[in-house]
Protein backbone atom coordinates (compact mmCIF):
# COMPACT_ATOMS: atom_id res chain seq x y z
CA UNK A 1 0.00 0.00 0.00
CA UNK A 2 1.20 3.52 -0.81
CA UNK A 3 2.74 5.56 2.02
CA UNK A 4 0.21 8.27 2.90
CA UNK A 5 2.25 9.93 5.67
CA UNK A 6 2.97 13.19 3.82
CA UNK A 7 -0.54 13.74 2.40
CA UNK A 8 -1.97 13.14 5.89
CA UNK A 9 0.46 15.66 7.45
CA UNK A 10 -0.42 18.09 4.68
CA UNK A 11 -4.17 17.82 5.23
CA UNK A 12 -3.64 18.27 8.98
CA UNK A 13 -1.85 21.56 8.22
CA UNK A 14 -4.60 22.68 5.82
CA UNK A 15 -7.45 21.58 8.12
CA UNK A 16 -7.78 25.06 9.67
CA UNK A 17 -9.13 26.42 6.35
CA UNK A 18 -6.53 29.21 6.12
CA UNK A 19 -4.12 29.80 3.23
CA UNK A 20 -0.65 28.27 3.48
CA UNK A 21 2.09 29.05 0.97
CA UNK A 22 3.80 26.19 -0.82
CA UNK A 23 7.10 27.48 0.54
CA UNK A 24 5.81 27.46 4.14
CA UNK A 25 4.36 23.96 3.74
CA UNK A 26 7.62 22.78 2.16
CA UNK A 27 9.68 24.15 5.06
CA UNK A 28 7.35 22.58 7.63
CA UNK A 29 7.43 19.18 5.92
CA UNK A 30 11.07 19.34 4.78
CA UNK A 31 10.50 19.18 1.03
CA UNK A 32 10.35 21.30 -2.12
CA UNK A 33 7.32 23.24 -3.35
CA UNK A 34 7.18 20.85 -6.31
CA UNK A 35 6.89 17.90 -3.91
CA UNK A 36 4.14 19.76 -2.01
CA UNK A 37 2.26 20.22 -5.30
CA UNK A 38 2.54 16.46 -5.97
CA UNK A 39 1.02 15.69 -2.57
CA UNK A 40 -1.71 18.30 -3.11
CA UNK A 41 -2.64 16.28 -6.21
CA UNK A 42 -2.91 13.16 -4.03
CA UNK A 43 -5.37 15.03 -1.81
CA UNK A 44 -7.39 16.02 -4.89
CA UNK A 45 -7.37 12.37 -6.01
CA UNK A 46 -8.88 11.54 -2.59
CA UNK A 47 -11.75 13.94 -3.32
CA UNK A 48 -10.43 16.83 -1.21
CA UNK A 49 -11.23 20.25 -2.70
CA UNK A 50 -7.97 22.20 -2.40
CA UNK A 51 -7.93 25.83 -3.54
CA UNK A 52 -4.76 27.12 -5.18
CA UNK A 53 -4.41 30.91 -5.31
CA UNK A 54 -1.22 32.38 -6.81
CA UNK A 55 0.57 34.54 -4.25
CA UNK A 56 -1.48 33.11 -1.35
CA UNK A 57 -0.97 29.35 -1.51
CA UNK A 58 -3.23 26.43 -0.73
CA UNK A 59 -6.42 26.28 1.31
CA UNK A 60 -9.44 24.11 1.94
CA UNK A 61 -12.86 25.71 1.26
CA UNK A 62 -13.62 25.52 4.98
CA UNK A 63 -11.96 24.07 8.08
CA UNK A 64 -12.44 20.35 8.64
CA UNK A 65 -12.37 18.29 11.80
CA UNK A 66 -10.37 15.11 11.37
CA UNK A 67 -11.01 11.87 13.23
CA UNK A 68 -9.19 11.81 16.56
CA UNK A 69 -8.43 8.17 17.45
CA UNK A 70 -7.50 9.01 21.04
CA UNK A 71 -10.78 10.85 21.62
CA UNK A 72 -12.87 8.12 19.97
CA UNK A 73 -11.20 5.28 21.87
CA UNK A 74 -11.53 7.22 25.14
CA UNK A 75 -15.33 7.16 24.78
CA UNK A 76 -15.61 3.37 24.50
CA UNK A 77 -16.93 1.22 27.33
CA UNK A 78 -16.27 -2.03 25.51
CA UNK A 79 -15.57 -3.42 22.09
CA UNK A 80 -12.78 -2.37 19.84
CA UNK A 81 -12.70 0.34 17.19
CA UNK A 82 -9.81 0.66 14.77
CA UNK A 83 -9.46 4.26 13.56
CA UNK A 84 -7.52 4.66 10.31
CA UNK A 85 -7.20 7.80 8.20
CA UNK A 86 -6.85 5.93 4.87
CA UNK A 87 -7.77 2.33 4.07
CA UNK A 88 -8.70 0.28 1.02
CA UNK A 89 -12.04 -0.79 2.55
CA UNK A 90 -13.31 -0.87 6.14
CA UNK A 91 -15.32 -3.98 5.27
CA UNK A 92 -12.31 -5.78 3.80
CA UNK A 93 -10.24 -4.80 6.86
CA UNK A 94 -12.72 -6.64 9.09
CA UNK A 95 -13.06 -9.60 6.72
CA UNK A 96 -9.27 -10.05 6.78
CA UNK A 97 -9.42 -10.30 10.60
CA UNK A 98 -12.70 -12.19 11.02
CA UNK A 99 -11.18 -14.96 13.13
CA UNK A 100 -10.03 -12.55 15.85
CA UNK A 101 -13.09 -10.26 16.02
CA UNK A 102 -15.79 -10.04 18.68
CA UNK A 103 -19.33 -8.75 18.11
CA UNK A 104 -19.27 -4.98 18.13
CA UNK A 105 -15.71 -4.57 16.84
CA UNK A 106 -15.55 -1.87 14.18
CA UNK A 107 -13.28 -0.06 11.76
CA UNK A 108 -13.73 3.63 10.93
CA UNK A 109 -11.84 5.68 8.33
CA UNK A 110 -11.56 9.17 6.83
CA UNK A 111 -11.14 7.79 3.30
CA UNK A 112 -11.62 4.45 1.53
CA UNK A 113 -9.60 3.87 -1.62
CA UNK A 114 -11.63 0.84 -2.69
CA UNK A 115 -14.90 1.10 -0.79
CA UNK A 116 -17.76 -1.16 -1.85
CA UNK A 117 -21.49 -0.72 -1.65
CA UNK A 118 -24.23 -3.32 -1.86
CA UNK A 119 -23.57 -6.18 -4.26
CA UNK A 120 -19.93 -5.13 -4.62
CA UNK A 121 -20.74 -1.85 -6.36
CA UNK A 122 -18.03 0.84 -6.29
CA UNK A 123 -18.48 3.31 -3.43
CA UNK A 124 -17.00 6.81 -3.80
CA UNK A 125 -15.63 7.83 -0.40
CA UNK A 126 -14.04 11.32 -0.48
CA UNK A 127 -11.61 12.12 2.34
CA UNK A 128 -13.07 13.83 5.39
CA UNK A 129 -16.55 14.21 3.88
CA UNK A 130 -18.32 11.36 5.68
CA UNK A 131 -17.77 8.69 8.26
CA UNK A 132 -16.83 5.33 6.71
CA UNK A 133 -17.54 2.54 9.18
CA UNK A 134 -17.95 -1.21 9.17
CA UNK A 135 -18.99 -3.20 12.24
CA UNK A 136 -18.71 -6.93 12.88
CA UNK A 137 -21.62 -8.69 14.55
CA UNK A 138 -21.82 -12.46 15.03
CA UNK A 139 -25.39 -13.71 14.63
CA UNK A 140 -25.78 -16.77 16.84
CA UNK A 141 -28.97 -17.82 14.97
CA UNK A 142 -27.29 -17.42 11.58
CA UNK A 143 -28.03 -14.99 8.72
CA UNK A 144 -31.79 -15.53 9.01
CA UNK A 145 -31.71 -13.54 12.27
CA UNK A 146 -30.76 -10.42 10.28
CA UNK A 147 -33.78 -10.45 7.96
CA UNK A 148 -35.64 -7.82 9.99
CA UNK A 149 -32.68 -5.41 10.02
Amino acid sequence: MKDNTVPLKLIALLANGEFHSGEQLGETLGMSRAAINKHIQTLRDWGVDVFTVPGKGYSLPEPIQLLNAEQILGQLDGGSVTVLPVIDSTNQYLLDRIGELKSGDACVAEYQQAGRGRRGRKWFSPFGANLYLSMFWRLEQGPAAAIGL
